[in-house]
C-alpha cells in the first residue's frame, strides 16, 4: 500500500494498466499516484504539476504533467474500466485541492 503524506487521503482507487505495468491508480486530495503491482510506487503526480487529464476513449485515460525544473511535458496513458468516471474523480479532487490552496 502507498505511504500517504501528512494530510493526504485517498478519495478513490481504480485498477489500471500502463506501460509501467498493471497496478492501481489512486486519486487523492493532493494528486494522483500510480502503484504498480509487485513494484511499489511508480508515479506520483501532485496537482501542482498535473497539466491535463482526459478520457481519450471509454477505457483510456491520458495524464500529462510538467516535471519541476524541466521544460518538457510528460504523459502516461492508462487503461481503466471507465475512463470518464476516473476523469470526473480527478476533476473533483483537483477542484477541492484548488479551493483549499486558494484559501491561504
Amino acid at each position: 500500500m502507498i505511504s500517504l503524506k501528512n494530510g493526504e487521503k485517498i478519495t478513490k482507487s481504480f485498477d489500471a494498466k500502463s506501460k509501467l505495468g498493471n497496478g492501481i491508480l489512486y486519486i487523492t486530495n493532493l494528486g494522483i499516484v500510480f502503484e504498480a503491482k509487485m513494484k511499489g510506487l511508480i508515479l506520483e503526480l501532485p496537482f501542482t504539476i498535473l497539466r491535463t487529464f482526459e478520457a481519450k476513449k471509454k477505457n483510456i485515460l491520458l495524464l500529462s504533467w510538467d516535471e519541476p525544473d524541466k521544460s518538457q511535458r510528460f504523459s502516461l496513458e492508462c487503461k481503466v474500466e471507465h475512463a470518464k468516471a476516473v476523469e470526473n474523480e480527478i476533476q473533483l479532487a483537483n477542484q477541492e485541492f484548488a479551493s483549499k490552496t486558494s484559501d491561504f
